[in-house]
């Protein structure tokens, strides 16, 4: 997200994939309001995809508002995708560093996303709380992603918050030998 050059061939440091749903509309606006904010070491080079340019383009619209920054939908480029279409997928992957999925349930769209990441060199980022999902592909492509030198994080966010939460209370709580 963070400018300053970035890979050779690759225009965005971030895509958010999913950004018209439930969780990706907050990513979007939380992107919008930390490059408003100054938060980043450079301007936003980023793109929102998704299966609607109509809906993505009101999601960049909205984002924009928050932070009173208009020119938001200029700065970060709509892609059409789907999960479903493997050959839009990896072409997704080589445009970016970083695939933040937002399309869920895991265990039925994640797969094909962490694949096209893996093979065209990108990192990928879930929220899946799902265990077979997350288990199923550190098994699977753990390996090819070292080698590559991208990372695959599952459960980084959302679900993962209340049991971080809840080892927190009990590490303090718990008075242990």
């Amino acid at each position: 997200m963070a400018g300053g050059g970035g890979e050779a061939g690759r225009p965005y440091e971030l895509v958010v994939f999913g950004a018209s749903g439930f969780t990706g509309q907050f990513v979007v606006a939380e992107a919008a309001r930390a490059a408003a904010g100054g938060e980043l070491r450079g301007a936003l080079r980023g793109a929102v995809a998704g299966r609607s340019r109509e809906k993505l383009r009101a999601v960049l619209e909205r984002a924009a508002e928050r932070p009173g920054k208009a020119a938001l939908g200029a700065e970060v480029g709509p892609l059409l995708r789907h999960v479903g279409d493997a050959a839009s997928l990896a072409a997704m992957a080589r445009q970016t560093r970083l695939v933040l999925n937002g399309v869920g349930p895991y265990r039925f769209f994640g797969e094909p996303v962490v694949e096209a990441c893996v093979e065209n060199g990108a990192s990928c980022i879930d929220i899946s709380g799902e265990p077979q999902f997350l288990e199923g592909m550190y098994l699977k492509y753990n390996e090819k992603a070292a080698e590559k030198g991208v990372y695959v994080i599952g459960s980084c966010g959302c679900d993962s918050i209340p049991e971080d939460m809840g080892e927190l209370y009990t590490r303090d709580k718990l008075k242990g030998g």
